[in-house]
């Protein structure tokens, strides 16, 4: 099995009224649980890899992840799909597609209405050539660790998504409605009513990024939603892991897979809550 099509994935999620949770990966091990969970499951398995993470690693780290997601592909009992998640430099795009990632994601969420489109436009004519899927965000989804007035200034408009799809062509959009990345310091709450406004103007399938902790999440598919980001909810168990190993066990003894293989696994409660919770079990 080769990577699935992730719009595909999405248009019958969105079709069907459950939602995948796109779980951000950054290594052998990081796949290799998700993957195994999505199997148990029968769910399919949507990964996606950020800009940062590349960046972290070095420009040739997305060809390594995309060898080891064929792999996982060609090996799974269920769809696998890889994204490339919050891309902004016209290189990540380029090596996404050139490496044969599902779909990318063109970030432009900071920049004016005009230019955002005009810089999507340019991202989906190229990803469509090579017939690669792409995602967009309108409106701005901020962080936790902002105050919830701040974020709520760069909700997104329902008119002006309907208009940035019908402009830009693209497959699936990211929409603000109260999510925010990374830990809240405040109780968030999510704008039902703006999302259902979306979803009447706009058909494709609707993302959200910054979904971990966030109360109401699981009501969000039957208004849309088809692709749900997840990440810090994540990375808490498997740093918690981590520093418990290391706290409790004596250093000369210890190798890289003692440490980071349980450290992943401990993710493996919230990925299969994710995937039951957002109705991706039992889909395959």
């Amino acid at each position: 099995m080769t990577l699935a099509s992730t719009k595909t994935l999405l248009v019958n999620a969105r079709k069907e009224g459950y939602a995948l949770p796109a779980f951000n990966i950054t290594d052998l091990q990081s796949i290799q649980t998700v993957v195994r969970v999505c199997e148990e499951e029968k769910a399919p398995c949507l990964m996606e890899l950020g800009e940062k993470t590349i960046e972290a690693y070095g420009e040739d780290y997305a060809g390594y992840i995309a060898a080891i997601a064929k792999i996982a592909a060609r090996n799974a009992t269920v769809p696998v799909a890889l994204h490339l998640d919050h891309g902004y430099k016209f290189e990540s795009f380029m090596k996404a597609i050139r490496e044969g990632f599902s779909s990318v994601m063109i970030d432009a969420s900071q920049k004016p209405f005009d230019e955002n489109v005009k810089i999507t436009r340019q991202i989906v004519k190229m990803a469509h050539a090579c017939g690669i899927s792409v995602e967009a965000e309108l409106g701005h989804v901020g962080q936790g660790s902002h105050e919830e007035v701040d974020n709520e200034k760069f909700y997104t408009d329902p008119d002006e998504a309907a208009r940035f799809v019908e402009l830009t062509n693209v497959d699936f959009l990211a929409v603000a409605i109260g999510t925010a990345h990374g830990s809240y310091n405040y109780e968030p709450k999510l704008d039902f009513e703006r999302l259902g406004e979306i979803s009447k103007k706009v058909s494709i399938p609707l993302v959200l990024h910054g979904s971990s902790g966030t109360p109401g999440v699981e009501k969000t598919p039957k208004l849309g939603i088809a692709k749900v980001n997840i990440f810090t909810d994540i990375q808490i168990p498997i740093v918690e892991k981590t520093k418990e190993i290391l706290d409790n066990n004596p250093v000369e003894k210890l190798k890289a897979a003692t440490i980071w293989k349980p450290a992943n696994e401990a993710a493996i409660p919230v990925i299969r809550d994710y995937l039951k919770m957002l109705g991706a079990s039992g889909r395959v």
